[in-house]
């Protein structure tokens, strides 16, 4: 109950649950009343929709005893004695792919936004390196990525710095270079574009203006000249 709902053995565990709410529960026909934290076991639905809205928002916060799905006396283990560092790649997730979550027909046919929801939720579920629990795959490197778009490190010193961590941790499971990285969360809709500003802050270069060299505005220079550094150094 207390994993993050992206790792495998959560997955494991959501279907363990719903093979014991089909079995020892009562359900209506091919629906049971779904424990997720939205429906509070109010609403009946079909497997796949639980499953979905399991996996999504989770369970009702203290439902560890399945009193609407068949449990009584027994007292079954469901991993809540593991305890893994979460972070919020879960909720990112949820808030962007919230339609896939609530859409019935998930498993009735090709789903594009559905493709990519499952596609993430796997990169979510691989380790960053075998026995880690404080980041996935997904939740590192987008860590990375958020450092890089924050403190403007270029493109190819992001490829650089991705490069240098897989050779000194040749177990380390992330993306090759920046854009397998931007590829992985262009679905997640954290894509960027830079855009130039004149130094004065008098206007944005872009849309008819993104290929302009000069402000408008103050005249001022899109570019600054860096000053060739090596050729006033003194040999030591």
């Amino acid at each position: 109950m207390n994993l993050a709902r992206y790792r495998k053995k959560c997955i494991a565990g959501v279907e363990s649950f719903l093979d014991f709410a089909y079995s020892y529960g009562d359900p209506q026909g091919e629906e049971i009343q779904c424990p997720c934290a939205k429906y509070c076991n109010i609403h009946w639905t079909r497997r796949n929709v639980v499953y979905d809205h399991l996996i999504c928002y989770g369970f009702i916060k203290g439902y560890t005893g399945w009193i609407n799905h068949g449990e009584w006396d027994m007292n079954l283990n469901v991993n809540d004695d593991l305890d893994y560092s979460r972070d919020d790649i879960d909720s990112l997730l949820n808030d962007q792919f919230r339609d896939v979550a609530q859409a019935e027909g998930v498993y009735d046919g090709p789903n594009e936004d559905a493709k990519k929801f499952y596609n993430l939720v796997e990169e979510a579920s691989k380790e960053l390196y075998p026995g880690c629990t404080g980041f996935s795959k997904l939740s590192f490197t987008l860590h990375l990525y958020l450092l890089k778009c924050m403190h403007g490190w270029s493109n190819e010193s992001f490829t650089s710095l991705l490069e240098l961590l897989k050779e000194a941790i040749p177990e380390l499971n992330i993306p090759p270079s920046y854009n397998k990285t931007k590829s992985m969360f262009e679905n997640l809709g954290l894509d960027y574009e830079k855009i130039d500003a004149c130094r004065n802050d008098c206007m944005l270069f872009r849309n008819d203006q993104k290929d302009d060299e000069f402000c408008h505005t103050c005249g001022a220079s899109r570019y600054i000249k860096s000053p060739k550094v090596d050729s006033d150094l003194e040999p030591s």
